[in-house]
């Protein structure tokens, strides 16, 4: 059984979901198990949320907690309005995308 795959929109949505739903604090193994694999969490966390400053990380002993910064509250909230991010990438790039 297959499921259908995920827009990047979506699996950014419920990044930032899974953190809200942990009191504003979610821990590796629960954006994982959004995420689906240890690799796919270093491809969303590392290389994207964390590089660009939207997720910081924060240790607490031997376990890393993430939590959203300014700039990812404002991200979840563009997510959230589909509209206005569905704009967004229609005029990103050189030439007004057509759907």
């Amino acid at each position: 059984m297959s499921f259908p795959r995920r827009k990047p929109a979506r699996i950014a949505l419920d990044l930032f979901d899974c953190i809200d739903e942990k009191n504003g604090q979610a821990s590796k193994w629960d954006l994982i198990k959004v995420v689906g694999t240890e690799s796919q969490f270093h491809y969303w966390l590392e290389e994207f949320l964390l590089k660009d400053k939207f997720v910081e990380e924060q240790q607490t002993s031997n376990r890393s907690f993430y939590r959203k910064t300014e700039s990812g509250e404002l991200l979840h909230r563009l997510l959230k309005n589909g509209k206005i991010m569905h704009a967004l990438l229609k005029v990103s790039g050189r030439r007004l995308r057509r759907d």
